[in-house]
């Protein structure tokens, strides 16, 4: 039954990024319609993760303390009616404003998946199941991307968003429905009398797992710009059409999907169950993609498109092994809550990570400098990975303990993840 649940989360997943993001895709009809300029058309996507920020704690507090089931659900309900409400706003303010509500849902989905696939699957199943349903996020960007404009183009954009927010309805009330717990946990003390935000103090004095979500939020910052300033920079260097520097853009989230997918079984397999080497490894894959788009147009067309695909196994293919690793310091117990800090931890970067890129690249006037900077911190954040002692227990206890003055869970690991 854990592929059929690994099936169910996996589609949850991406029906909230489809909805949750669907003004992406849509944003140059909206500018059209309500007569935006391009500074206000950028803000669509901020505000949604603005809420997710905002409520990423919360979201995993709520998970750990209700249960997938239900904050899946409702996170996905949260999500759907953000959205829909924003296909009714009449003006940019509201519709932002909704865009927030909607993330504050979608800042629930990801914990949620999270914490069932800590409950299915074994340790030596979780990287391959984590890279699947990460990639839940990449199938509904490309789902949105291929969907949502020409139904807008034909029916209008407030239609469009209509779908879109119905598609993440419709997911929660089949969660709802078709969820259930492991039958070896049905026994277990119920989740409401045993969990606090006050247990993240015992693993927040961590100095590993601080560096950890100091390394998500870097990672991010990549991860971001590549998003928001690949297509444009092969465009500007290469003189190509829009058209195919969003191939470009479609390539490197391709690299990045396969990469999420292959590190997984990687780590499942090869590797023991070790994760931080993968998330390593494709820290320097991207390391070497962003000093290779440095160089401009000294490096040829084709291999361009080599380093954009590179650049998305960089920049994309580390998230599925982070958030098993972040999963498996919190265990069963509080995988959502390690998660929604995680969350709020990576999100903050996706928020800040093209405005330096930006800032850097008006300063500089051209692409050297960002992609400079990123292959700079990208390579610091794969440094201080690598330098960390275990964050997991492995070996005869297959989830993280914790003991008094332990310093949280799997404090006295003995073999490194």
């Amino acid at each position: 039954m854990r592929w059929s649940v690994l099936a169910l989360v996996t589609a949850a997943f991406a029906l909230s990024a489809m909805s949750a993001l669907a003004v992406a895709p849509l944003a140059p009809l909206m500018r059209d319609a309500l007569d935006l300029s391009h500074a206000e058309v950028g803000l669509f996507v901020p505000a949604v993760y603005l809420g997710g920020v905002v409520m990423a704690l919360p979201a995993g507090w709520l998970v750990d303390r209700l249960g997938v089931r239900p904050t899946l659900a409702l996170g996905q309900l949260a999500t759907g009616a953000g959205v829909l409400l924003a296909a009714a706003g009449p003006t940019l303010p509201p519709i932002l404003a909704c865009l927030v509500l909607a993330g504050f849902g979608f800042a629930v989905v990801n914990p949620a998946t999270g914490k069932a696939i800590v409950e299915w699957f074994p340790p030596r199943r979780r990287g391959v199941a984590m890279g699947i349903k990460q990639t839940g996020l990449t199938l509904g960007g490309v789902a949105g991307a291929l969907l949502l404009p020409p139904l807008a183009v034909r029916l209008g954009w407030r239609e469009a968003l209509v779908v879109a927010g119905g598609a993440a309805v419709l997911s929660a009330a089949v969660v709802a429905v078709a969820y259930r717990r492991p039958a070896a946990m049905l026994g277990a003390p119920a989740p409401l009398e045993r969990v606090r935000i006050a247990d993240l103090a015992g693993t927040l004095r961590r100095r590993g797992v601080i560096v950890l979500f100091a390394c998500g939020f870097a990672l991010s910052l990549g991860q971001a710009s590549v998003l928001a300033y690949l297509a444009l920079f092969v465009r500007d260097t290469y003189a190509v059409t829009a058209i195919v520097a969003g191939q470009a853009l479609a390539l490197a989230q391709a690299g990045g999907a396969v990469s999420r997918l292959g590190w997984g079984f990687v780590s499942d397999w090869l590797f023991g169950g070790r994760r931080r080497v993968g998330v390593v490894i494709t820290t320097i894959v991207a390391t070497v993609a962003y000093a290779g788009f440095a160089l401009g147009d000294r490096v040829a067309w084709p291999a361009a498109l080599g380093l954009a695909a590179l650049a998305g196994a960089g920049a994309f293919g580390w998230v599925g092994l982070y958030f098993t690793l972040v999963a498996e310091i919190g265990g069963a117990r509080r995988a959502g809550l390690l998660t929604g800090v995680a969350v709020m931890f990576t999100w903050s970067g996706v928020l800040v990570g093209p405005l330096l890129f930006g800032a850097a690249l008006h300063a500089a006037g051209g692409y050297t400098l960002p992609w400079l900077l990123l292959a700079v911190i990208a390579l610091a954040a794969a440094g201080a990975l690598a330098s960390l002692r275990p964050l997991v227990q492995r070996g005869a206890v297959p989830e993280p303990t914790e003991s008094p003055g332990s310093g949280g869970p799997g404090a006295r690991a003995t073999a490194g993840r």
